[in-house]
């Protein structure tokens, strides 16, 4: 079982390093010919810009942030790319506003789960770790009782864990509310710095500076979630080779 554990803990880091390597050398072979992609596919450059000119001269601001609220209240129980959300901002609005649109936002969609967690139960993220073989993640989680703030923190910044279960598992712990807030917006904001500056960068998805965002998001995705994986397949086969069960017999003994 243990060497089965480490097997299968290698081939998904294999798998999530072979594919992160390979989608940054296609980016950095985009990036060294940015200048012939973009004089190659102008018409789509052209498009693009046209679609950003037309969403600038949309009626209002007012209209365009109540649509964009809308989206993140939909987000509330649909499953909608946070990313996506964040970039429209930065597509629309002027940086520093759309950081701080979404900025506002996000905390409203944190907020949300919270509460539903508070109120409905830690959802899918307390059945999972429920599961005998991870409540070892579950103890880590709950920190005696009181919640662990750097996995609050640490989880919104890896984009491959689900930010809603993060929330509402939290929230079905009663954790304090104000740091919840505070560690959320610490922990995610580098993640919503880039996702904003890549919708300010799309209308041309051949420049340098749209090819390195996408480099970032990509390099820092995967290079996390090998991490994580690497870290659950640790602490795994420790508590598997350290696991104690109380016998009638024999006071404690070991199960390997």
């Amino acid at each position: 079982m243990k060497k089965a554990k480490r097997h299968q803990t290698n081939l998904i880091s294999m798998i999530i390093a072979i594919v992160t390597i390979a989608l940054l050398v296609f980016l950095s072979i985009m990036l060294a010919n940015h200048v012939k992609l973009e004089n190659r596919f102008d018409a789509i450059i052209n498009l693009l810009t046209k679609i950003d000119n037309a969403v600038a001269r949309l009626d209002t601001e007012r209209e365009i942030l109540i649509c964009i609220f809308a989206l993140y209240i939909a987000k509330c129980q649909l499953p909608i790319p946070m990313s996506f959300l964040c970039a429209i901002s930065g597509l629309v609005f002027p940086l520093n506003t759309a950081l701080l649109i979404n900025a506002v936002f996000t905390l409203f969609f944190f907020t949300v789960k919270y509460f539903e967690g508070m109120f409905i139960g830690g959802g899918w993220a307390g059945m999972i770790l429920n599961i005998k073989k991870i409540k070892f993640l579950r103890d880590w989680i709950q920190f005696k009782g009181n919640g662990n703030p750097y996995f609050l923190s640490g989880t919104r910044l890896v984009p491959v864990i689900p930010l809603g279960m993060v929330s509402k598992y939290y929230g079905s712990m009663k954790y304090d509310f104000v740091y919840y807030s505070i560690l959320s917006l610490i922990g995610y904001a580098p993640r919503l710095y880039v996702y904003t500056k890549l919708g300010a960068a799309v209308k041309n998805p051949f420049s340098t500076q749209f090819i390195v965002l996408l480099m970032i998001i990509v390099g820092f995705t995967g290079f996390t979630s090998l991490f994580f994986n690497i870290f659950y397949g640790i602490k795994s086969r420790q508590m598997t080779q350290t696991l104690l069960i109380y016998s009638d017999k024999e006071k404690y003994k070991i199960v390997l």
